[in-house]
C-alpha cells in the first residue's frame, strides 16, 4: 500500500502525538504515584516506623531500668555514708583497712600494730618479731622478761609459747574501762592444716594482718 505525502504526515503527526499523550499520562501517574507513595515503599516505611516504635519503647525502658539502678545506689550510698565515715566509696585498700578495723572489737596497741610474723609448714611452727614497740618494750621490761630481738627467728616452741602469754598478760595491763588492746599478726602457711593450725594458735592473741600461702 502506497501513502500519499499528506497521508505520510498525517501518520507521523498522529504517532507522535501519540507518544506525546503517553508521556503525558506516564508523567501523571509518576507524580501520582509519588505523591501516594509505591506499595512496596508504603510497607517498607512502615516496617521502619514500627520498628523504631519498638527501639523507642526499649530505650525508655531500659531509661526507666538504669533510674531505678542509680535510684537504688543513692539509698545505698546514703546508708554507707551513715554507717561508715566515708563521703564517697573508698578505693580497695582502703575498704580493705576499714574492713579489718570493722570487724575488730579491740583496738590497736600501736599505729604500727602488726606484731609478729609467724610461719607454719609442714606441722612446724615458726615466729618472728616485725617491731618492739617502746609501749611493749616498756612492760617487758618492768616485768623482767626479755623481748625477743626484731627479725630474729623463734622456733623453739616453748619459747613461742611462752612469748605469747605474755603478750596475753600486757593485754590485760592495757585494759581501759574493759577493752583491751591487741596487736596484729601476718600467717604464712604451708597445707590446709598447716593454715587451720596456724590461725588456731596465733588468733587466741592477735588479729590477723595478712594470710599467705608458702609458693612450692
Amino acid at each position: 500500500m502506497r501513502f500519499t505525502r499528506s497521508e505520510r504526515t498525517d501518520l507521523v503527526i498522529s504517532m507522535t502525538l501519540a507518544e506525546i499523550f503517553l508521556l503525558i499520562l506516564f508523567v501523571i501517574w509518576y507524580g501520582y504515584s509519588t505523591i501516594l507513595g509505591n506499595p512496596d515503599e508504603n510497607a517498607l516505611l512502615k516496617e521502619q516506623l514500627n520498628r523504631l516504635q519498638n527501639e523507642n519503647e526499649r530505650f525508655s525502658k531500659e531509661l526507666r531500668q538504669a533510674k531505678d539502678k542509680i535510684d537504688d545506689l543513692q539509698r545505698r550510698l546514703d546508708i554507707w555514708r551513715n554507717l561508715t565515715d566515708f563521703e564517697n566509696p573508698p578505693s580497695s585498700a582502703e575498704f580493705e583497712e576499714w574492713k579489718k578495723e570493722a570487724c575488730r572489737s579491740n583496738p590497736k596497741c600501736e599505729e604500727d600494730n602488726v606484731l609478729v610474723h609467724a610461719v607454719v609448714v609442714k606441722g612446724k611452727i615458726s615466729m618472728k618479731l616485725l617491731t618492739q614497740t617502746s609501749r611493749l618494750s616498756e612492760w617487758f621490761e618492768n616485768k623482767g622478761y626479755t623481748l625477743p630481738k626484731v627479725n630474729v627467728n623463734i622456733t623453739d616452741s616453748n619459747i613461742i609459747k611462752t612469748f605469747l602469754g605474755r603478750v596475753r598478760d600486757f593485754y590485760s595491763s592495757t585494759n581501759m574501762e574493759g577493752t583491751e588492746c591487741r596487736f596484729d599478726y601476718r600467717l604464712t602457711y604451708g597445707s590446709k592444716e598447716d593454715y587451720y593450725d596456724g590461725r588456731e594458735l596465733f588468733e587466741r592473741y592477735f588479729y590477723p594482718a595478712g594470710l599467705s600461702r608458702v609458693v612450692d
